[in-house]
């Protein structure tokens, strides 16, 4: 749904492109038959790693197996198969994709806002489905974060912390719902300090249309309309990294050795390390004049992965 949390490509081991293409089509797959075909538009990278967190937390195995889908017709393409951790993720990316469409259908203005209204009987749909197989209590947990968060940033105020906080915890309840013991509260670290990382990364990515647009932005409260300068992108970088080293060191508790080993792992390691970092500093630094220290930046990230 942001498109921040990915792997980085060029460093997958074959195995693992293998591996990471099969959870995603498994995905997808698996949206279209619990929540409906055209679901499946909602597909993002961002849930793809939301089953990977899930599937090391609960222990399941992947079983690829070879299918064909509608966009590759002419060739089969290895697929998870569903399971629970799949199943889990279709429903739970419907009621996201609702609440994050009510939330711009109040907030947004213009084309935005026009946008989410023309999609609001379509999520409503999917949001349904996800109601009649028992998803009633997180539907309310995370309608009554994304409430809060909603009214937070109405009254536009000046912290960046307790926005991101509220939205970590939006993201807690759904990679920890359902679990129980210490498998519920690694969890929720999981979920608490991605869902931080990817508030503060999308204002940062989004602060100058805001600030053109006069829409809500933390930073733009923060800093009065003032410019990204290079000392404020050093302390988003530490900030940024703070929250994937967090979760880094929750993900150290879990046992490799009760999934797929290497491959689920591999994967894990290659977002947090060299993916999330490498969008991070897409976003910090765009310019050309920002492309060595993007480099050098890049190389450090690289380099802690190859260690681990």
């Amino acid at each position: 749904m942001y498109g921040y949390v990915k792997a980085h490509a060029p460093e997958l081991k074959v195995r693992e492109q293998e591996y990471y293409r099969g959870v995603y089509c498994g995905l997808c797959r698996t949206m279209g038959k619990c929540t409906g075909q055209c679901s499946r538009l909602t597909l993002s990278y961002d849930f793809t790693f939301l089953a990977l967190l899930r599937l090391a937390l609960t222990g399941q195995d992947v079983t690829l197996t070879p299918h064909r889908c509608a966009l590759h017709p002419m060739k089969k393409k290895a697929m998870a198969e569903p399971n629970d951790a799949l199943t889990y993720c279709a429903y739970t990316s419907a009621i996201l994709a609702y609440h994050k469409i009510k939330d711009d259908r109040n907030d947004e203005k213009g084309a935005r806002r026009l946008r989410a209204g023309l999609a609001t009987p379509y999520v409503k749909s999917l949001r349904r489905r996800a109601l009649k197989v028992g998803y009633s209590d997180l539907d309310r947990r995370v309608s009554d974060a994304m409430k809060a968060l909603s009214d937070l940033e109405a009254a536009h105020l000046p912290s960046v912390d307790r926005p991101a906080e509220l939205f970590g915890g939006v993201m807690a309840e759904l990679v920890s719902h359902g679990l129980d013991g210490t498998a519920a509260r690694i969890g929720h670290t999981l979920g608490h300090h991605v869902g931080r990382w990817i508030y503060l990364i999308d204002a940062i990515d989004d602060y100058e249309e805001d600030r053109a647009k006069g829409r809500y932005n933390p930073f733009d409260c923060l800093w009065q309309g003032g410019e990204m300068t290079d000392t404020r992108r050093i302390d988003l970088t530490n900030a940024l990294r703070a929250e994937l080293v967090a979760v880094e060191s929750a993900l150290d508790l879990l046992d490799p050795g009760q999934t797929d080993g290497q491959n689920l792992w591999g994967t894990l390691r290659n977002i947090l390390y060299l993916g999330m970092p490498a969008a991070a500093h897409r976003v910090l630094y765009p310019d050309e004049q920002c492309q060595e220290k993007r480099k050098h930046l890049n190389q450090e990230h690289k380099t802690k992965g190859d260690q681990t």
